[in-house]
C-alpha cells in the first residue's frame, strides 16, 4: 500500500493542521530521474541530506523523494530514505532490445592469461590458474575446445598452466573478458535448464591484488551501459577472493548465447519475471491514485519503449 502524504514533514505546513488537504495541492511529478529510476519528484519534502544506496551492485545517490519500488511482488510508493533490504527499484535502460554482442576471443584469452609468472630455471614466462584441481583440467579443456579457443590447460609440477596478452575497451570485450573468467573461475546457476545467475570466485594474492582495481573499473563501466554485476572481496589467509555475481538477465542472455556449444539454457529466470513485473508496473502507474498526472503519460511511454531492470538492495 502506498504511503499517505506526510504533511507534518512539509516545511510550509509547520505549525498548521489540515484535515482534508487536496492531494494535488502538492507540487509533484512522476519522472525517470538522473539515476534512471522511476520516482515522484515532490518539492515539498524537506531536503536535509543526500542518501547513497547499493542495489544489485549499482551505486546511486540522491536527496529524499518518493520512489516506486517492488516488494514481495507488489509495487509500492515509499520515501527514498526508507529504501530497505529486499526492495527492488525500477531501473530504465535507454535501449530498445538486447545487445547482439559477439564473443571477442582475444578478450576471453586475456581472462585465461590473467595470472602470469616467471620460471627461473628455464628463463621462460608462463600463465597459470591458481587453486584448480587436477580433475578439473580435462573438463575445462573440453569446454575450451567446444568454444573454439586454442588455449589448453596443462598440469605441471607446481601449477595448472595455460598455453599459447591484450589491452581492450568496449562492452563486447569487457563482457568477453568476464565470460573468460566464468569459464575458469566461475559457474552458472542452472535449475531444470533454466539459468538464474552466474558467479565468479577469483583468488587474488601478492602482485595480483592489483587486478581487483581493474575489475572494479570494468564493472563500473558496464554499469554505465546498464549492465549490472555485483562484486565483493572476501578476505582469506592466502589473500582475497574477488567474487562477482550476476543476475542481470541481459548479461546472462549474452553469456548463454556464447555458451550454447557447451550447454543450452532454455530460459533466463529473471527475464520472464521482469517481463511480468513490467506489465504490472505500467498498470500500477495508470491506476494508483497517489501518482500525479504530471509526467505520467511520458513515463508510461518510456517504460513501454525501453528496457526495465529490477535492482535489489
Amino acid at each position: 500500500m502506498a504511503p499517505l502524504p506526510l504533511y507534518e514533514d512539509f516545511a510550509f505546513l509547520k505549525g498548521h493542521k489540515f484535515i482534508n488537504l487536496p492531494f494535488d495541492y502538492l507540487i509533484m511529478k512522476i519522472t525517470i530521474d538522473k539515476n534512471h529510476l522511476v520516482v515522484i519528484e515532490n518539492e515539498n519534502i524537506p531536503q536535509t541530506k543526500e542518501y547513497t544506496y547499493h542495489v544489485s551492485g549499482y551505486m546511486f545517490s540522491d536527496f529524499d523523494k518518493w520512489i516506486i519500488v517492488l516488494h514481495k511482488k507488489a509495487w509500492k510508493i515509499i520515501n527514498l530514505k526508507n529504501l530497505s533490504d529486499t526492495m527492488s527499484v525500477a531501473y530504465i535502460k535507454w535501449a530498445t532490445n538486447n545487445l547482439q554482442l559477439t564473443m571477442e576471443l582475444d578478450a576471453v584469452k586475456q581472462a585465461l592469461w590473467l595470472f602470469n609468472s616467471f620460471d627461473e630455471t628455464s628463463g621462460e614466462s608462463y600463465f597459470f590458474v591458481p587453486n584448480m584441481s587436477d580433475k578439473d583440467v580435462p573438463i575445462k579443456n573440453q569446454i575450451l575446445e567446444k568454444l573454439n579457443l586454442s588455449c589448453r590447460l596443462k598440469k605441471t609440477e607446481k601449477w595448472i598452466t595455460v598455453d599459447d596478452a591484450a589491452v581492450f575497451a568496449g562492452t563486447e570485450k569487457r563482457l568477453s573478458f568476464l565470460f573468460g573468467l566464468v569459464l575458469l573461475y566461475g559457474k552458472f546457476d542452472v535449475k531444470n535448464e533454466e539459468l538464474a545467475s552466474c558467479k565468479i570466485q577469483l583468488p587474488l594474492f601478492g602482485q595480483y591484488l592489483k587486478h581487483a582495481d581493474i575489475l572494479d573499473g570494468m564493472i563500473k563501466q558496464l554499469q554505465e551501459h546498464g549492465m549490472f554485476l555485483k562484486s565483493d572481496k572476501l578476505q582469506t589467509s592466502n589473500g582475497i577472493i574477488y567474487q562477482i555475481s550476476c543476475t542481470d538477465y541481459e548479461v546472462l542472455e549474452v553469456f548463454a548465447k556464447w555458451y550454447e556449444s557447451v550447454e543450452k539454457f532454455e530460459k533466463i529466470t529473471k527475464r520472464d519475471f521482469t517481463d511480468d513485473m513490467k506489465k504490472s508496473l505500467l498498470e500500477f502507474i495508470k491506476t494508483e491514485n497517489q501518482i500525479p498526472d504530471d509526467g505520467k503519460s511520458e513515463v508510461i511511454e518510456q517504460i513501454e519503449k525501453w528496457i526495465l531492470k529490477l535492482l535489489t538492495k
